[in-house]
């Protein structure tokens, strides 16, 4: 009688919660109509599975470890949510609003009943069929490396030549300028510029004003495509799931905007490319790495941090938490890495000065400074009442703090005039009105963090209000140098704009996660704890570098855009891989293993 009361009150709570969960999800979806979802029959289907769910998680065994770590998942994945709802539709995260905190609470239970399944489910894989594991082995071979690049390059030659010669955009045109006119600067990777310089500056012009572009693409489009195979190639090496190198593979071949970016004019491509390959180094350091695989870390540590000159920060910190997670291979990290560095350091003073490469610190200075400028600049535009007596004070720093709005998700309006010389000489004061400013009026530095920075931690987040560039290009900015005439624009082309542009991949359901910056996050913040959890820590190496890059992302960047997310957009399979490996395990045909 005991045992049969305490499972009727068990059913009750799992009853109660899951209610909870579901009109928990009806407010807190990205409408204010509540009707779309509460007086639907879709209602009693999400309660349904919902209570499937936290009926089977309330059954699982646990331990007080399991407990809190799923707790405090599934308390941030709320808090992301609904935080990111709030900025969305109102422009504000309501953070110090009773009824925020409630909606948090309502959805949690979900969340931390999936978090709990996600750690102790386990799932049998049966190699039954040698077809299947054929393909799997084969996949983690050299020849399987260079079928899947050529099956890439297959895939992605529509698309080069739907945009022949190439998406000439973003800072490409500012870039090309400045080899021509001999004005180079570090504020973009002087590689980079030096690559587009003699591709669309030298080999291009005059009647072949197409040609430096097109070889420009052909380069990038090789070697982006070679580090996304050679990603399939290392999950299909370890692996548990056969699922997961495929749907890696497909989503390479066939989400648009990855041969898109691949034929576009911005640095992010190639670092996208050297990062994939530099972290899959760095996690080789678990096991004895030959002179080979030294030499390759070596190179490719170099060119990450002279493609885009901020990894060099995440690079150092990475290593550092590295070499305290590893127990093998220490010294010989830390040693590589210091050669490197100095390598990279030598090439970024002296060569660069040699080179008459001009140096943009002042540039580099105001970017990091993102945060800030628009955390004060919003509390003034918003509460210009409260704020008369400091008025003057932001103007000598942020001479245009007015052009906050309505460009809310981007930094460039106030900072392209901010005075970053004023705040090196006083810094102290400047602290001081960061200081002055936030006290009053805490919650808008707050909302200012969040616009700037929801697409990076809100899945949901997409949508492109207040941005004056599309999440991703798909149209040149400028004509190539001897270009006489503009491009003409074929139907599919113009389709693909549109897809782009308007957002139609939103409304896919799930795979418009695909698009997702905030993606990586969740997922990264998944794998963490259940690593964490299992005091695992090989595999928490694999989330080192890309969360550090996520956090300098977080709070240096100006804006948040596909291409600076695409380093971890492309790693997702990677980054699923131990949290599927500890789902999985394998059941081999004796005849076919």
């Amino acid at each position: 009688m005991t045992s049969l009361d305490k499972e009727n009150k068990r059913s009750l709570i799992v009853v109660t919660l899951s209610l909870i969960s579901v009109i928990g999800i009806n407010i807190t979806i990205k409408t204010n109509d509540k009707t779309i979802f509460g007086n639907s029959l879709y209602s009693l289907l999400a309660f349904i599975a919902i209570f499937l769910v936290i009926n089977k998680s309330s059954k699982i065994p646990r331990t007080k470890r399991k407990n809190v770590i799923s707790l405090i998942l599934g308390i941030t994945i709320s808090i992301c949510l609904i935080l990111g709802r709030n900025t969305l539709l109102f422009d504000d995260t309501q953070i110090f609003k009773l009824k925020t905190w409630l909606k948090v609470l309502m959805v949690t239970p979900l969340w931390v009943a999936i978090d709990l399944m996600l750690f102790s489910i386990k799932i049998k894989v049966n190699y039954h069929n040698p077809y299947i594991l054929k393909l799997k082995n084969y996949f983690s071979t050299k020849k399987g490396l260079f079928t899947l690049w050529v099956l890439t390059i297959i895939c992605w030659l529509p698309y080069l030549i739907i945009f022949f010669p190439g998406i000439y955009g973003y800072d490409g045109p500012f870039q090309v300028q400045q080899f021509l006119t001999h004005k180079i600067t570090t504020h973009h990777p002087f590689l980079h510029t030096a690559l587009l310089g003699i591709t669309v500056g030298k080999l291009g012009g005059d009647s072949k004003w197409w040609l430096g572009l097109f070889i420009y693409s052909c380069i990038q489009l090789l070697i982006f495509s070679f580090s996304l195979s050679y990603l399939v190639n290392y999950i299909s090496k370890h692996t548990k799931s056969f699922c997961l190198p495929i749907i890696t593979l497909l989503t390479f071949l066939f989400v648009p905007f990855y041969p898109i970016m691949a034929i576009t004019t911005t640095k992010n491509v190639i670092f996208s490319a050297l990062f994939i390959i530099l972290e899959i180094q760095l996690f080789s350091f678990y096991n004895k790495i030959s002179r080979k695989q030294e030499l390759l870390f070596l190179i490719v540590s170099f060119l990450a941090m002279a493609f885009l000159k901020q990894s060099l920060y995440v690079y150092i910190i990475s290593v550092i938490i590295l070499a305290f997670l590893l127990r093998n291979n220490r010294k010989k990290l830390i040693t590589l890495s210091i050669i490197s560095v100095a390598f990279f350091a030598v090439f970024n003073g002296p060569i660069l000065s040699m080179l008459n490469v001009v140096n943009s610190n002042s540039d580099t200075f105001k970017e990091a400074l993102s945060l800030p400028e628009c955390q004060i600049s919003r509390a003034v535009v918003r509460h210009p009442k409260v704020y008369s007596a400091e008025i003057d004070k932001v103007k000598k720093y942020l001479p245009d703090y007015q052009k906050y709005e309505p460009l809310e998700s981007i930094s460039d309006p106030v900072k392209s005039t901010f005075n970053s010389k004023l705040v090196k000489d006083k810094p102290i004061e400047f602290l001081k009105l960061y200081w002055q400013i936030g006290k009053k009026e805490p919650q808008e530095y707050i909302n200012a963090f969040c616009k700037l920075s929801v697409r990076l931690w809100d899945p949901d987040m997409n949508d492109d209000t207040y941005l004056y560039e599309p999440y991703w290009e798909t149209e040149g900015l400028a004509k190539l140098p001897g270009q006489k005439e503009g491009q003409r624009v074929s139907k599919i082309q113009r389709e693909i704009q549109t897809f782009s542009n308007n957002r139609d991949y939103e409304k896919i359901p799930v795979l418009s996660l695909l698009f997702s910056a905030g993606l990586p996050f969740f997922i990264m913040l998944i794998g963490i704890a259940s690593v964490w959890q299992d005091r695992d820590r090989k595999n928490l190496m694999l989330y080192v570098m890309p969360f550090i890059f996520w956090i300098f992302l977080l709070i240096f960047s100006p804006v948040i855009l596909l291409r600076y997310v695409l380093p971890l957009i492309s790693m997702e399979g990677l980054l699923l891989m131990p949290i599927l490996n500890k789902m999985f395990f394998i059941s081999y045909n004796k005849k076919y293993s």
